[in-house]
């Protein structure tokens, strides 16, 4: 069954949720070429939609995240909005400290009821690349912290190209 409802919705502003769906909405990305969803997750540690290369006269800027339906944005008497598309190239990635980590002894802690155990730590690095990152690491202690952030370097996949730690430091990150 062909679905009678536009592909693309007029909005005067940003949905939370998509009304067809429920899933959240993202911003659409111009300029990705071939970059999947995924690829740019793991580089730019954001969601969105990639738009392609071609930018259409009338673009999307917003989409629910499993693709169902765009949202084109417009004044509230129906004409076309004034809108910044965004573009890869001015997209900045965000820090890995977003991101929070927890190590195999902080689930073991839980199971066995010893939470004050466990201490969120900022743990700095640098990889053999030069490259300067703080990880957010919920740990039993500094040394746990670190070792789990060496194990997060060398699996790769969060937009590092180094895989090695080559300085580490460790401190507790007051929350």
């Amino acid at each position: 069954m062909q679905d009678s409802k536009p592909r693309i919705i007029n909005v005067t502003r940003k949905p939370r949720k998509c009304p067809i769906c429920g899933e959240p909405v993202v911003d659409i990305i111009y300029g990705t070429g071939d970059m999947t969803e995924a690829e740019f997750l793991m580089e730019y540690r954001r969601e969105g939609m990639m738009g392609g290369d071609i930018i259409p006269r009338r673009p999307p800027i917003w989409a629910c995240s499993c693709g169902c339906k765009r949202f084109r944005k417009v004044n509230p008497d129906g004409t076309d909005a004034p809108v910044k598309v965004k573009m890869l190239k001015n997209v900045r990635r965000r820090p890995l400290a977003t991101i929070v980590f927890e190590t195999e002894r902080v689930i073991e802690a839980i199971k066995i009821g010893q939470q004050e155990l466990i201490t969120r730590y900022a743990v700095m690095i640098e990889t053999e690349c030069g490259e300067k990152e703080t990880l957010s690491v919920y740990a039993v202690d500094e040394l746990d912290a670190q070792e789990e952030a060496e194990k997060v370097i060398m699996r790769g996949g969060l937009g590092l190209k180094g895989v090695r730690c080559e300085v580490v430091s460790v401190e507790k990150n007051a929350e």
